[in-house]
């Protein structure tokens, strides 16, 4: 075998054992610290578990607070489970240089790749003053009355290497422009925020408290306090939109009214309707057959009412049965009577669009039916059949075309 092939049949097999050892999507499925604080000179020790498929050696990352990171590696054992220890006050240059700040840390343990790795945060203080614990999370908000929104979260991940103090609450009421934070300490999870203002929404966000100082805060939630039952009667009879369509309805009946009142002049022969001293149409016996008295009581909230009804309500109404006889919804009157009038213009009008079409249509028929000029000849015009052939042209039974062909044959030799 040649030189050539020999560098490939090598290359092909460190192929081969790279596929077969490391699998493309290997990772750690869990890491953990034995501890959530450690000061200097302490030893941080890392441990987690991997896939039965995957390599045995695992490297881990950590960062510190400004992102420079430290690297280290252990080899899995039979059971799929790795530990990495790192002691803090070693001689070791790079571990001294790495462990140097206060703050928070991150490690991040995987096989082949970071990105399908697992990270765990731990506190480093080298001096063993407590630091800044994290945030506190999952912060809820609930109202249960107009005056109360109650609060539950959970505590932070780490406490900074000294016990909470407790939590402090952050409340705003204009949308997160401005908070105010109790000045007392809470040591439970939950809290019941009392004394406020109904139907007003209110933000809340949560700190976390140790010797260090308060943590960065959760996130933020919103709520608002339930309304009262007099503010939701006085909003809904003030609120135009929280009611029904009644000024669109008022403007329907007084347009009715005024055409009703204007059918009126025209019966009386265009004179108004008489009207009593509080100005609404009365009727008298002796013009009792001319004049039609109109009644155009509606309800807001029963447009249906019947006559009866109305007329009941009427004290003017009832005092005479000679006016409840001669009494009469004029509706039943007016609208088939504006229905006639509208079919009757549209019948008109579809009636001249026919008028002014037939000529043209006549016109354009002439037009297609002319026809052309023949130069005379006293040997056809004798010929019957071509006679013939003018006339069923001239009747529009055959085309001109059908015409010319007809002629050339009758005039063929």
């Amino acid at each position: 075998m040649s030189k050539c092939g020999l560098y490939l049949l090598a290359l092909l097999s460190v192929i081969v054992v790279s596929v077969t050892t490391i699998p493309a999507y290997a990772e750690v499925t869990s890491l953990k610290t034995d501890a959530s604080f450690y000061k200097g000179s302490s030893q941080i020790t890392f441990s987690g578990t991997v896939l039965p498929t995957d390599s045995r050696t695992i490297t881990i990352l950590i960062f510190d607070p400004q992102n420079n990171y430290l690297v280290r590696s252990g080899i899995a054992d039979s059971n799929d489970q790795f530990q990495i220890v790192i002691d803090t006050g070693s001689t070791d240059s790079s571990i001294q240089q790495e462990f140097k700040l206060k703050g928070t840390y991150n490690a991040t343990a995987f096989v082949a790749n970071k990105a399908n790795g697992v990270t765990v945060n731990f506190v480093f203080s080298p001096d063993g003053s407590p630091v800044l614990p994290s945030s506190p999370t999952s912060l809820t908000a609930t109202a249960v009355s107009s005056t109360e929104i109650d609060l539950g979260w959970l505590a932070p991940v780490n406490t900074g290497g000294a016990s909470s103090l407790g939590y402090q609450i952050g409340r705003s009421t204009d949308g997160g422009t401005t908070w105010s934070t109790t000045v007392t300490t809470i040591t439970s999870t939950t809290f019941a925020d009392v004394g406020l203002t109904p139907n007003t929404p209110y933000m809340y966000r949560v700190y976390a408290v140790n010797q260090a100082g308060s943590s960065p805060p959760s996130n933020v939630t919103t709520a608002s306090t339930l309304p009262t039952p007099g503010q939701t009667t006085t909003q809904s009879a003030t609120n135009p939109t929280n009611s029904s369509s009644t000024p669109s309805l008022a403007e329907l009946l007084q347009q009715r009214l005024a055409d009703a009142q204007r059918l009126q002049q025209l019966l009386n022969g265009g004179n108004p309707a008489p009207s009593s001293s509080s100005g609404s149409p009365t009727s008298s016996s002796s013009s009792s057959s001319q004049t039609i008295r109109l009644n155009e009581t509606m309800n807001v909230n029963d447009a249906s009412s019947s006559q009866g009804t109305q007329q009941s309500t009427n004290p003017s109404a009832s005092n005479s049965t000679q006016n409840n006889t001669s009494n009469f919804n004029t509706s039943l009157v007016i609208y088939p009577i504006i229905s006639l009038a509208g079919v009757g213009i549209v019948v008109y009008i579809l009636y001249l669009r026919k008028k002014q079409n037939q000529p043209r249509d006549a016109v354009k028929v002439k037009k297609e039916t002319v026809i052309p000029p023949e130069a005379p000849s006293n040997e056809n015009e004798a010929d019957h059949a071509m006679v013939i052939l003018k006339n069923r042209l001239a009747k529009g039974e055959i085309t001109v075309n059908e015409f010319k062909e007809l002629r050339d044959e009758l005039l063929e030799p």
